[in-house]
């Protein structure tokens, strides 16, 4: 991955270069990722290529939840389970009120 620092955002020209060859840029504020600069070809749909990368974000999201339910134990909940759960839950909430 190439990594650019937002300061050197203050050279257009030079970013602009960068990214039709590189085609990929890691934006990093003080280090630590914070952005992706990706280049958009002629012809190319930008609203389909934004499409495809949030849709690759929810993708990675799903993925860290499923993690995490098989790590806690939750992925193997039956709906009985999780109905008595959130029953549980609500009845609190309700005490609290």
């Amino acid at each position: 991955m190439n990594f650019v620092a937002v300061k050197d955002l203050k050279a257009p020209r030079l970013l602009r270069q960068r990214l039709q060859k590189e085609q990929t840029i890691l934006l990093t504020s003080n280090g630590k990722p914070m952005a992706l600069m990706l280049n958009v070809n002629s012809g190319e749909d930008p609203e389909l290529i934004l499409k495809a990368v949030r849709e690759a974000h929810a993708r990675m999201a799903l993925q860290q939840i499923w993690k995490t339910a098989r790590e806690t134990g939750a992925a193997r909940l039956n709906p009985d389970d999780i109905n008595l759960l959130i029953a549980k839950t609500r009845k609190a909430r309700r005490s609290h009120s």
